[in-house]
């Protein structure tokens, strides 16, 4: 290795340790997987102008987010499929879906915070975490195909869905998608902070909104990080991803109301302004078992806010009875059997 590459090697390493506050595994380990996000690829992109004298394009983090991807030297390709989370062998899969614009990496640790019979798998969409350098798709049909890619293990292990928000919305058209495609029905459906399907579409759509305009929506809605917002050239490249999604949302159209082939759980924020108490029974019709609905603190990111209750829950409507190596459970599910 010659001096200038080893210098380059050098500050690399430096700032990828002062960011993630651990070693690489290997020149080859993705940033992102690594417990890396957008926001910390900015602190990795200014350590790295400080140390090298000159401007790292945040597109070059994004796309080469690998220590022998930043020296140019056998970069390695990322990963196509979904973010992988240790859990071994467990009762049942637990498949999350992230809420518009955001990375499935908000699971990361769910897995180890659940009872040992669950094993949860967040599902990453295209142009995002690990899958940064892949197009982020606009069409329920594709993302849908895309995301059952992901989840071969469903075929013959027991497993639930959920999703948050935009997510909710993607885990319920997810569990058709997967019965018209030979899959055994899920455990359960589970969704929070989402209106039910036929209420869901937006009354104005939001996807074909100038970036300046777009922006200013993301910010009243409160889910995306100020310093995220505040950052042009981040925003720059974070932008389409959401944007695809809300090209999604905005074209939703719920299908004729029918039973879905398995219970469904509704969880809703105490002060949601966005998904009202009153429209929660909404969900009942789609359930052909039992439909159990459950009030969370908080406002309708009730999911980052009061995670702990909201995972609690899960648990319970999971049907996980023993919890003592992992977490404790409160009480009090309302069950409404149909």
């Amino acid at each position: 290795m010659n001096p200038e590459t080893e210098t380059i090697r050098t500050a690399v390493l430096q700032a990828w340790r002062d960011t993630l506050e651990a070693e690489p595994a290997s020149d080859d380990e993705n940033f992102f997987e690594a417990g890396g996000n957008s926001i910390l690829a900015v602190a990795l992109q200014r350590r790295l102008v400080k140390a090298l004298g000159h401007a790292v394009p945040l597109r070059q983090i994004h796309d080469n987010p690998t220590v022998g991807g930043l020296l140019g030297i056998g970069a390695a390709g990322l990963p196509s499929g979904p973010v992988p989370t240790a859990g071994g062998t467990s009762a049942l899969m637990l498949y999350c879906l992230p809420y518009a614009g955001a990375s499935a990496r908000m699971y990361a640790d769910w897995d180890s915070r659940m009872p040992s019979s669950v094993t949860v798998r967040p599902l990453e969409l295209p142009g995002r975490g690990a899958r940064w350098s892949e197009p982020a798709l606009t069409g329920m049909s594709a993302l849908l195909e895309d995301l059952t890619g992901g989840m071969d293990e469903a075929r013959h292990t027991p497993y639930a869905l959920f999703g948050h928000s935009f997510g909710g919305v993607l885990a319920f058209e997810l569990t058709r998608h997967l019965a018209a495609r030979g899959f055994p029905a899920p455990q359960r459906l589970l969704v929070s902070a989402c209106l039910a399907p036929h209420e869901a579409t937006p009354v104005e759509t939001n996807y074909d909104l100038s970036d300046e305009e777009f922006t200013e929506r993301l910010r009243k809605l409160r889910g995306t990080p100020e310093e995220l917002l505040e950052n042009e050239e981040l925003m720059e490249l974070y932008l389409p991803t959401i944007r695809a999604d809300y090209t999604i949302l905005d074209h939703y159209r719920a299908p004729q109301i029918t039973p879905l082939p398995c219970p469904v759980s509704v969880f809703h924020g105490a002060d949601d302004q966005d998904v009202p108490p009153e429209s929660v029974g909404e969900w009942a019709s789609y359930s052909s078992g039992s439909f159990a609905a459950e009030e969370i603190a908080g406002d309708h990111f009730f999911l980052r806010d009061s995670e702990e209750e909201l995972l609690t829950k899960l648990a319970l409507h999971l049907g996980c009875e023993s919890t003592e190596d992992k977490r404790s459970l409160l009480p009090d599910s309302e069950e409404l059997p149909r």
